[in-house]
């Protein structure tokens, strides 16, 4: 049985999960964003480079960080053909969160030429525990190794015959042709957008009259609208500050040797 999973995090949660179990079950993490960038497929590995590119853009090791999750990708995707060619069955790990919607429509769409059993654990975003509370998540890295059992999550098991894996193919190829910069939930289905969807829920945090870190409007952004990783709300940012609709002040010091910086809106003349 091979766990494919979306979330680095939830990957070594899963892992962590399985050795406390005993169970040796073979993960393959595979982060690619595919809610974010290119997905014509023309060159699969190089359209997820410029997205890791983008995520590592503010890190001390950029190039050497981004050369390190392409290693990884690589390595996963030889992983996943090695198990598949050996008829290995699949079990796909998702939920309404964009990147795992579609990267479960990606898989689906890659097992054609296989002849394989497969399964998806679907996970909703929202759980009713024991306490009658509602928890909500924004994605499977939010779940614990305990929480895996606490939330039942083997329950939402089902098959993946290969009729609805057509299904889902059909589905990411349509996005496929579409080839739009973002592709977001909206009333549970994968729609595509254009690249500034998120810009504005980075403007809701902000104003003309005073500037603010950035970090502290990222994680505020992050708080009403976790909808993207923080890296694509400050690569907007960015773009934004390049375009002159927000305003940008170095700070007086830099933290720990990186310049975080303060913005604001730009008034409109």
């Amino acid at each position: 049985m091979i766990d494919v999973v979306f979330n680095d995090s939830f990957a070594v949660t899963l892992k962590h999960y399985y050795q406390q179990k005993g169970m040796d079950h073979k993960i393959l993490s595979m982060p690619m964003y595919l809610s974010l960038g290119d997905i014509s497929q023309g060159s699969f590995v190089e359209s997820r480079k410029t997205v890791y590119k983008i995520q590592y853009a503010h890190t001390r090791e950029s190039e050497q960080n981004t050369a390190e999750a392409v290693t990884h990708l690589k390595k996963m995707l030889r992983a996943l053909n090695d198990g598949l060619d050996q008829r290995e069955s699949i079990r796909i790990w998702w939920s309404g969160n964009a990147d795992d919607y579609c990267g479960f429509l990606w898989i689906c769409d890659y097992l054609f030429d296989y002849d394989v059993e497969a399964a998806a654990i679907h996970v909703p975003m929202a759980f009713a525990t024991l306490d009658n509370e509602l928890l909500t998540i924004s994605g499977l890295g939010e779940i614990s190794a305990p929480g895996i059992d606490e939330l039942k999550l083997f329950n939402y098991e089902s098959k993946l015959p290969e009729s609805q894996r057509d299904a889902y193919r059909y589905y990411w190829q349509q996005l496929r042709g579409e080839n739009n910069p973002i592709r977001t939930i909206i009333n549970g289905l994968a729609v595509s957008q254009s690249i500034d969807f998120y810009d504005r829920f980075i403007i809701a945090n902000l104003s003309q009259h005073r500037y603010r870190n950035i970090m502290r409007v990222i994680g505020e952004t992050l708080g009403n609208y976790p909808f993207v990783p923080s890296w694509w709300y400050r690569h907007r940012i960015d773009y934004l500050v390049s375009k002159g609709s927000i305003a940008f002040k170095p700070d007086e010091q830099e933290i720990v040797g990186l310049s975080v910086g303060k913005i604001k809106l730009n008034v409109k003349k």
